[in-house]
């Protein structure tokens, strides 16, 4: 199975592939990934994720904003990175973008390792959505 084009307008595909347009499409996504774990998992009022964009547009902050005590995930655009932050563990990691040898716009560990826009979001917010931090707030609101 050999994914790879024989033709490619590699240029106009590279070009294409800019950092700005690869964080909207990831903040656009986010949103819908905050409104699908709220549905799945039927959280309402207080206990619900929230994505909300800082004002000049560079960062993206997912949380639960209502739960204490608060974590969030904060995803940002940084020089030629996209740069998420755990802010409970303050753990922080970075892609760049590029066009991988299929000619798709991939994001790019520091590592070599490329991930498809769902793969970075699964990546950044599953801890978050799914982890052990939530099970943590869900328990808080429970004994207010």
């Amino acid at each position: 199975m050999n994914n790879i084009p024989q033709e490619l307008d590699w240029v106009t595909a590279r070009a294409a592939c800019t950092i700005g347009k690869v964080f909207n499409q990831i903040c656009d996504e986010i949103g819908n990934d905050v409104a699908k774990v709220n549905s799945v998992n039927q959280l309402s009022g207080n206990s619900q994720f929230r994505a909300d964009m800082h004002s000049d547009g560079s960062t993206i902050f997912v949380g639960q904003p209502n739960l204490i005590p608060r974590a969030r995930v904060i995803v940002g655009v940084s020089d030629k990175r996209i740069v998420v932050t755990e802010e409970w563990s303050t753990k922080t990691w970075d892609a760049t973008i590029g066009l991988n040898d299929e000619g798709r716009c991939i994001l790019k560990l520091e590592d070599g390792t490329e991930l498809e826009k769902w793969q970075f979001r699964k990546k950044a917010l599953e801890g978050l959505f799914f982890g052990s931090r939530t099970l943590v707030f869900q328990k808080s609101e429970g004994q207010q």
